[in-house]
């Protein structure tokens, strides 16, 4: 009994493994490229240019320093033209730049229509944050607390020092983030 069974199995198994085997030789046969002619041959790379050790990189001078030659004025059709002066090899060059007695900082950028609302919202809510932080034991709480409340420590710092820029949008933005931070330490 055990012997029909195994034959019928392996009866079986031919029945499918030939099929299966044709098909995958035929699907290897289809797959190979079939070339024609010789080989196709690859370009050579293109020279590349590296600087010469001998010879120092100049660089060229600032946009300020080079004089511009000034335009050729339009002459009217009936007078002769001068001769035009001989130009030099060598561009001509400032001897000295001008140095700046007392530079002015340059002004600050306004993003906001009201500067003084948007430096009373962020003073409120640095207050609110310092408050928060002021009522909550660092040592009571856990590392990642710790962690939490630190960042909202440099929140404060950075928005004070924003504030003293005038950057009022982002100090804003960073006072509500450590007020954020700490009102969520305090109910722990």
């Amino acid at each position: 009994m055990a012997r029909v069974a195994l034959s019928h199995f392996a009866a079986r198994a031919a029945v499918v493994a030939v099929p299966l085997t044709l098909l995958s030789a035929a699907g290897c046969a289809r797959l190979h490229a079939r070339t024609v002619g010789p080989p196709l041959e690859t370009p050579a790379p293109p020279p590349r240019a590296l600087p010469i050790a001998s010879q120092p990189i100049v660089a060229s001078p600032p946009v300020g320093e080079v004089q511009a030659p000034a335009p050729a004025a339009i002459k009217p059709a009936g007078t002769a033209a001068a001769p035009a002066p001989a130009p030099s090899s060598a561009p001509t060059v400032a001897s000295e730049r001008p140095a700046a007695q007392n530079p002015e900082p340059p002004p600050t950028l306004q993003t906001t229509a009201n500067s003084t609302a948007a430096e009373q919202r962020t003073r409120a809510a640095l207050a609110s944050a310092t408050r928060d932080l002021r009522r909550i034991d660092v040592r009571s709480l856990t590392a990642d607390a710790r962690a939490q409340y630190d960042i909202a420590r440099r929140f404060i710092t950075q928005a004070t020092d924003a504030l003293n820029g005038k950057n009022f949008e982002f100090a804003e933005q960073l006072a509500d983030k450590a007020a954020t931070l700490a009102a969520l330490l305090q109910k722990r």
